[in-house]
């Protein structure tokens, strides 16, 4: 029988059992992919982490949800970055290190922020942004997602984006229709799985909190996860979709938004998005916060 060391590490929150929780393993050598996959299944988490060695990084991370593999999840990475930190793993002897991790997304950089040894931020690089059209009317959306057509923006395209993973944006006008949404999961599930979508991405720019400027939902029934309470590559996608699309306008070369998150299910997020510009395209997009670990225990396999 083995004994498997495991967290469940909650990211974008600094309160344990709020933000995104998910399950870490820092030391995952040895395991199998049919090991990974049943140790995820058992977390029952949207996304499990799993942490060996790499040849050309400072670690290698593989991320499962409880039914598939993934390549990249902005929540795991930064959940996993914040066990390493907590397990001594990376060092936090200057307030500022950057630490590579290869993924099925690449290999991208991931920024430690820290004070006097006590973690601050964790910012993690995610994919060069891509965009596509998506050939389906605001009305079928409206439709699926239970809402009104008419508080889908119109001024703003429906499209997909992704860093990392396909995500589709959705552009709503007030908040009080994104936080009563109740999607038809079936016909979404259906929607995703024909377009390729791990999320429906859904933001307003009316807020619960003053410090954000944009309130999103991000639901993911194509992977098993009907609301994902806090998506780091759906916000970093959604940043990328901002500047591509001129809805809002990057400072000295560089948009800096906050994200709130799963409000709706009682698991409060806050995600920290920066689109940085190069001369004529979005050079890089980082997203990042704060994580707390809730579980720490051992997990046994057969």
């Amino acid at each position: 029988m083995k004994k498997i060391q495991i967290k469940q590490v909650d990211a974008f929150t600094k309160t344990p059992l709020k933000g995104n929780p998910a399950g870490i393993v820092l030391n995952a050598e040895g395991l199998t992919d049919e090991e990974m996959q049943l140790i995820a299944r058992e977390m029952n988490l949207s996304e499990t982490a799993f942490v060996m060695k790499s040849q050309v990084a400072d670690f290698k991370v593989r991320f499962f949800t409880p039914v598939t593999e993934v390549d990249i999840c902005g929540h795991a990475t930064i959940g996993t970055f914040y066990a390493l930190a907590e397990e001594n793993r990376i060092k936090l002897d200057v307030d500022y290190i950057v630490v590579t991790q290869e993924t099925k997304a690449g290999i991208l950089p991931v920024e430690i922020y820290s004070i006097n040894g006590i973690l601050q931020k964790i910012m993690m690089t995610q994919a060069k942004p891509q965009f596509r059209e998506i050939s389906i009317s605001p009305e079928e959306v409206a439709n699926i997602l239970n809402i009104p057509s008419e508080q889908i923006y119109r001024d703003y395209p429906l499209e997909m984006a992704y860093t990392g993973l396909w995500h589709l944006m959705v552009p709503i006008k007030n908040i009080e229709f994104v936080k009563s949404m109740k999607p038809n999961m079936k016909k979404l599930r259906e929607m995703n799985l024909e377009f390729g979508i791990i999320t429906t991405h859904v933001f307003s720019f009316e807020t619960q909190e003053e410090d954000s400027q944009v309130h999103t939902r991000s639901f993911a029934p194509a992977v098993n996860v009907e609301e994902d309470p806090a998506t780091g590559t759906a916000n970093g996608a959604l940043g990328a979709y901002l500047v591509k699309n001129k809805i809002l306008k990057p400072e000295n070369g560089v948009l800096k938004i906050t994200a709130e998150q799963g409000y709706e299910i009682n698991r409060d997020s806050k995600i920290f998005v920066e689109v940085h510009m190069g001369e004529e395209e979005i050079e890089k997009v980082k997203v990042g916060g704060i994580a707390v670990t809730s579980l720490d225990g051992t997990l046994y396999l057969p």
